[in-house]
């Protein structure tokens, strides 16, 4: 298939391991070409209903985190204040029976909170939207918007000023924060974790701001560590702008994840253990994390 990358089985170093399967879960050109395709036709149909504002990418395909056929492509869709309803749920109900009457083509469209999901039955796994209504300008600028949120409220967002802090982060580090991201995420896939994508961008942009450099096998623990010593409660919005950010969409999806994390922090304080020792052991330890497609470091 085009694009499609193979993973090298075997590498010399944890390092080369990293890379390597950081590089295997990267989407592919075959996914971007899928998502400019769909991208005009969700954008066409919902602005002949609403007159929209602005229609841009937010999530993890445009922060560079995405993980291949795993992660959903996100839209931010800025409408018109007045056409917001005053219960999230009833807005939501109304967007996706826009969306399922002008989208023949796509399989299924449904509400799932706090957006409106649309599988194409592509290569992409699905497609979400959610509706966002202009609520203040912030400091530095920064645009807050309202969107649906936890309890059938309405809460804010500032996915643009959430994105320049991930960005500055990640430019501190050459690139690692995002590495670092994405290696949360796929375990997060691998694992069926449900906690937020974002909120582990946000906690990975954190430690990047926290450390002068960046070595995967000792970042890993030191995450998870500190989210499970805070129970993997609310973040503070380190940006000062809205709410505090949830890492979750129920307490019971609080609690699974939790329980997710403090089940693989000793494997990550074991791997890195090893790895301050011998390479090949640490890989082994990784595919306990990651998954059997975690390259195993050769022997010598």
């Amino acid at each position: 298939m085009k694009g499609w990358g193979r993973m090298a089985l075997f590498t010399e170093s944890i390092s080369e391991a990293f890379s390597e399967y950081l590089k295997a879960k990267t989407p592919k050109e075959w996914e971007r070409d899928e998502v400019t395709k769909y991208r005009k036709r969700i954008y066409d149909v919902l602005n002949d209903e609403y007159g929209l504002l602005g229609f841009s990418q937010s999530g993890s395909f445009s922060n560079g985190t995405g993980i291949t056929q795993k992660s959903d492509v996100d839209y931010f869709a800025r409408i018109p204040f007045e056409r917001r309803t005053v219960q999230p749920a009833s807005f939501l109900s109304a967007m996706k029976g826009v969306l399922r009457r002008g989208l023949w083509e796509a399989g299924d469209v449904w509400v799932s909170r706090p957006t409106v999901s649309i599988d194409f039955r592509g290569l992409v796994t699905q497609y979400e939207v959610t509706p966002a209504f202009y609520c203040r300008t912030g400091s530095n600028g920064h645009e807050v918007f309202l969107i649906p949120g936890p309890g059938n409220t309405w809460r804010e967002a500032a996915p643009k000023a959430h994105l320049e802090y991930v960005k500055n982060s990640n430019v501190n580090h050459s690139g690692r924060v995002k590495g670092l991201a994405r290696l949360l995420k796929a375990w997060k896939y691998e694992n069926s974790v449900p906690v937020s994508s974002f909120y582990l961008e946000m906690r990975a942009a954190e430690y990047g701001n926290s450390v002068d450099s960046i070595l995967y096998p000792f970042a890993l623990p030191s995450i998870i560590r500190a989210m499970v010593a805070k129970d993997l409660r609310l973040m503070n919005d380190p940006m000062g702008l809205v709410n505090r950010i949830s890492p979750c969409g129920s307490e019971l999806d609080r609690l699974t994840s939790l329980r997710a994390m403090r089940e693989v922090l000793p494997k990550l304080e074991s791997a890195y253990e090893k790895w301050m020792v011998d390479d090949w052991d640490a890989s082994q330890e990784y595919k306990e994390v990651f998954g059997p497609s975690f390259p195993t470091v050769v022997k010598f």
